[in-house]
């Protein structure tokens, strides 16, 4: 690679994210996914989840699918996403060389795949990971097309470590595929971005440096001083300086700044829609000042010369929709169109969390939204700290989007919310099965299960542990990547190796004496990597010896139970009463108790509803309120 700057970044980018096996095709391929991505969704996402590169990926590297802004990988992310009330939906493909020069030929290559894979009939066969994401595309469209706010756009990215200039023989070999991808009628827009060496370049700088905007605040007040809090100041933006805030050089909006906000964007609804018809109004414009609640800013630093304001750090924590709204109409805006804001500087994580909770009271939002902030987590990440520096040990636990970003802290060092939340459930909830779904579902699904005051915080360190070893071998290619979707089946193969107990503990003492245990070899790398390639070995064997669709192996329960070192009958019972509107009831089980029933623990069911009289089977919980059923699955119908 010629571009000497590109190339430091691309070695940046390998040190920080653990890929020093990557060729150098496939580490510029992984840069440009993480560029791209980073830049497009609200929320971080797993690369490798969303590379198909290989054989018969019809010359397509990367493939997302973005629901609400947010990185979607299964039919059931979109299930819940649509309980939200909408789905603003996102497909971005991605193709890198690192030619330095924009081929046609392969451009056309690229163009044809993605054509080929939103076609009813694809002329050519595509790989297993290529045709997962179009039985996702198919869901969306067959099966909630009726949910779509507007139809989808299509974003193509291809990546050369070379100059795009135009080229009238590349626009007219690409645009005839644009036209036919528009034909379909399957887009609200189709979009070709083309992204030289400079372009990646400015973007790879602005994701590893600080966000910093300097803007005009001219009309504001000083707040009294606050503990805790090193400045604080109230007033009103001209409409202009506050889209400064949130857009990037592009003049494209940062979603990156919204990732503390504990709602995202909620589309044209009518709140929203409100504040469109307001800033839209010839006589209403000007009271928009008035009628608005403002935004909610909170910063890490400022520098101040007179009526200019340098804002570093910062994230949008209240303000979402207004933000979004006042970007679509940023062309009509008049100098009469004001913002209420309040800005806070401060470094207290304490007192971000209390403004975050204090200004995201007005409407529902969702179980994760908040989830962050409990008590629980703020001992969590306390207990990883625990560790030390001690390198065979030592994690960070980052219970705040965006935590640890701009320090020294390696991006594969970093156990987030979610991915602590999967890998706990896998490993010591027996639930590997369950990971693959949205981690806002799990939470909401499993909340008298995970992240209890009770539990010991030494079995979610263990289990978020075991996830970084596994996915560091998984990147070191010392792992075969075809067991990359069992890998959280593969942490509980390695709990049971270790402590050979089916149901840990989880309250203190005896949990930190198992986890102890555990974790004794996850501290060494190599005792380590030798029992996970044990694990390898033996799901390898317990996959040839399933009687069960292979293919859906890894999300089904009963693949989970033919892992385990025994298979007892779960209990059953039958449903002796199903409240159809409020969607939960009860079964009698066989030794006579009453378990409660939520529809939404009926995992094998298209309308997820009983009936009164149907026979089923169940996994009881204990919990305050009595048994509760979990993976209910249908044994007869009534």
């Amino acid at each position: 690679m010629n571009d000497q700057i590109l190339n430091g970044y691309l070695q940046d980018f390998k040190e920080q994210h653990g890929l020093e096996k990557l060729s150098e095709s496939d580490l510029f391929s992984r840069f440009v996914t993480f560029c791209v991505i980073s830049k497009q969704a609200g929320s971080p996402a797993s690369l490798e989840d969303l590379d198909v590169d290989g054989g018969q990926d019809t010359a397509i590297d990367t493939i997302a699918i973005l629901i609400n802004d947010r990185v979607v990988i299964d039919k059931d992310d979109v299930d819940y996403f649509r309980e939200s009330g909408r789905l603003e939906v996102e497909f971005v493909f991605i193709q890198s060389k690192t030619s330095a020069k924009f081929d046609g030929g392969d451009i056309g290559n690229f163009l044809f795949g993605v054509r080929n894979f939103f076609s009813d009939k694809p002329t050519v066969k595509a790989n297993e990971s290529v045709t997962a994401f179009r039985e996702i595309k198919d869901y969306i469209y067959n099966k909630n097309s009726i949910h779509l706010k507007r139809l989808p756009v299509c974003h193509l990215f291809y990546a050369s470590t070379g100059k795009w200039k135009d080229d009238e023989y590349l626009t007219g070999r690409i645009n005839p595929d644009l036209g036919e991808l528009k034909k379909t009628g399957l887009f609200g827009d189709v979009r070709f971005l083309p992204l030289d060496a400079d372009r990646l370049k400015s973007i790879y700088r602005a994701l590893r440096h600080r966000v910093e905007k300097e803007v005009n605040f001219e009309k504001h007040t000083i707040l009294p001083k606050i503990d805790k809090v090193d400045e604080a100041y109230l007033g009103i933006l001209p409409s202009a300086e506050f889209l400064k805030l949130i857009t990037d050089d592009e003049g494209e909006i940062q979603k990156s700044l919204f990732y503390d906000n504990v709602r995202d964007f909620q589309g044209g609804n009518p709140v929203n829609s409100e504040i469109a018809a307001t800033l839209g109004g010839a006589t209403t414009s000007d009271s928009f000042v008035l009628l608005n609640n403002g935004i909610t800013i909170v910063a890490k630093s400022i520098g101040k010369v007179a009526a200019n304001f340098r804002i570093s750090d910062y994230q949008i924590v209240n303000g979402c929709q207004t933000s979004h709204v006042l970007h679509a109409a940023k062309d009509k805006l008049g100098a009469n169109v004001f913002v209420p804001v309040k800005l806070i500087v401060t470094n207290d994580p304490e007192i971000t969390n209390q403004i975050i909770k204090a200004t995201n009271r007005q409407t529902e939002v969702k179980l994760e939204a908040f989830e962050s902030l409990t008590p629980f987590h703020r001992t969590l990440e306390e207990f990883y700290n625990s560790f030390g520096s001690e390198m065979s040990k030592r994690l960070y636990y980052e219970r705040r989007s965006k935590q640890y970003e701009n320090t020294p802290i390696k991006p594969t060092t970093i156990i987030s919310l979610a991915a602590q939340a999967k890998s706990f459930l896998g490993m010591f909830l027996n639930e590997p099965h369950s990971t693959h779904r949205y981690y806002g579902e799990i939470l909401e699904n499993y909340r008298d299960r995970l992240f209890l005051e009770t539990h010991s915080p030494f079995p979610y360190y263990a289990s978020g542990l075991a996830l970084s070893r596994i996915e560091g071998f998984f990147r070191a290619r010392e792992l075969p990547s075809s067991m990359r979707p069992f890998r959280h089946h593969l942490l509980l193969l390695f709990r049971l190796a270790i402590a050979r107990v089916e149901h840990p503990p989880l309250m203190p003492k005896k949990a930190d004496d198992y986890a102890q245990k555990i974790c004794e070899v996850l501290w060494n790398e190599q005792k380590a990597l030798a029992q996970f390639q044990d694990c390898v070995a033996q799901l390898k064997t317990k996959l040839e010896s399933f009687s069960g669709d292979r293919r859906q192996a890894d999300r089904l329960r009963i693949f989970t139970l033919h892992l385990l070192p025994s298979q007892n009958q779960r209990p059953q019972g039958v449903v002796t009463f199903w409240h159809v509107n409020h969607g939960f009831g009860f079964a009698r089980a066989t030794d006579g108790q009453d378990v409660y029933v939520n529809w939404r623990s009926i995992r094998e069911t298209v309308h997820q509803y009983l009936r009164e009289g149907e026979r089923v089977e169940f996994d009881i919980v204990k919990t305050d309120r009595g048994p509760q059923a979990r993976d209910v699955r249908i044994l007869l119908k009534a």
